[in-house]
């Protein structure tokens, strides 16, 4: 039995889950937003973790969230019945699942936990599950993805169209002690200079960063059918992390980061307006990043890799599968903190 924990001050919001009354899987129990803290400090296993948004008062909205989301060893889902979250990506890149109120005019189906349960455990099965209320801009699944490019690069993209990117996860991990012992001056000045790093690599490929979260974010790079340069570009953070701890950082000891890159269709809109626009492909680029790659490492998915010219192929080795994709991981390199 799997125990599905609903923090809300609402009776309205149960209604969604009329399906689950005679399941023999899923058992739901409900709590007020004010017990969100106390049981999650020592959360239960198998049990699923959701929060009605809208019932949480709007002084303490942002930072219940925050700590939600900070409880990435358990799955966590949020309900959002009002849409008052302008920017549920983001909710996506710490592997917490978002319900809109698109898809609860319908109701909570047990197949969407269970899909989201397959995302979050990394069950290895192709999911359909996207984030709900959003515009489902491909199906993630390479044998049905016709590649959109785009000649002129940027000049062609207009907003609410579909593109093909390439899709580049990356994050800068902060040790605890470092969160210890550095005032939050110091870390705020590590995260802003790790994405001015980030930024500035990107932009000698004609990628911009369009979803930016506290640690890292998501960067697109247009996809052109000829040019094969934003793997290059993860390639260089990657390999000149040493160097920048030094020039850019003012670090002795090296910065930890990660990165992974997919290539996959998803709507544009401008940066700060992507609250509705979450694909497949997105979901997939931001597990792969934060649930598959280790630290210092960078993850391709089999899309980007067959786009590599066969210099750039020999810099990969197969790791193994995730969540249905074939994953190449950059090789041939070690650095020694």
């Amino acid at each position: 039995m799997i125990k599905i924990v609903f923090f809300t001050d609402s009776q309205a919001p149960l209604k969604y889950f009329s399906a689950f009354d005679k399941s023999n899987k899923w058992e739901l129990t409900s709590f007020s937003c004010s017990k969100l803290r106390k049981l999650l400090k020592n959360p239960s296993e198998d049990t699923v973790y959701l929060l009605d948004y809208a019932s949480v008062s709007e002084d303490k909205q942002k930072k219940e969230l925050n700590y939600l989301l900070k409880k990435e060893e358990v799955p966590r889902i949020i309900i959002d019945r009002k849409n008052d979250i302008d920017d549920p990506a983001s909710i996506l890149m710490k592997g917490c699942d978002y319900l809109g109120s698109k898809f609860l005019k319908e109701g909570i189906k047990p197949a969407r936990l269970n899909s989201y349960f397959d995302f979050y455990y990394g069950s290895g099965d192709e999911s359909e599950g996207v984030a709900a209320g959003s515009e489902k801009a491909d199906s993630g699944k390479k044998n049905k993805t016709k590649h959109i490019a785009v000649k002129d690069g940027w000049k062609e993209i207009k907003s609410g169209k579909d593109y093909t990117f390439y899709m580049l996860f990356t994050e800068i991990s902060i040790p605890a002690e470092w969160k210890k012992k550095s005032g939050s001056r110091h870390l705020n000045n590590l995260k802003q200079t790790f994405q001015a790093l980030a930024e500035r690599e990107a932009s000698l490929c004609n990628g911009k960063v369009w979803i930016w979260n506290e640690y890292g974010g998501l960067i697109l790079f247009p996809y052109t059918g000829v040019s094969c340069s934003p793997v290059i570009a993860a390639v260089k953070l990657l390999l000149n992390r040493v160097i920048s701890s030094v020039e850019d950082f003012n670090l002795h000891t090296p910065i930890e980061l990660r990165a992974a890159m997919h290539l996959g269709i998803t709507t544009w809109k401008k940066r700060g307006n992507t609250g509705t626009i979450i694909s497949d492909s997105l979901n997939s680029i931001f597990h792969l990043g934060s649930k598959y790659t280790p630290l210092n490492d960078f993850d391709i998915t089999e899309d980007v890799y067959l786009e590599l010219l066969p210099e750039l192929k020999k810099l990969f080795s197969e790791t193994g599968d995730f969540e249905g994709r074939k994953i190449y991981r950059l090789c041939h390199f070690e650095v020694n903190s």
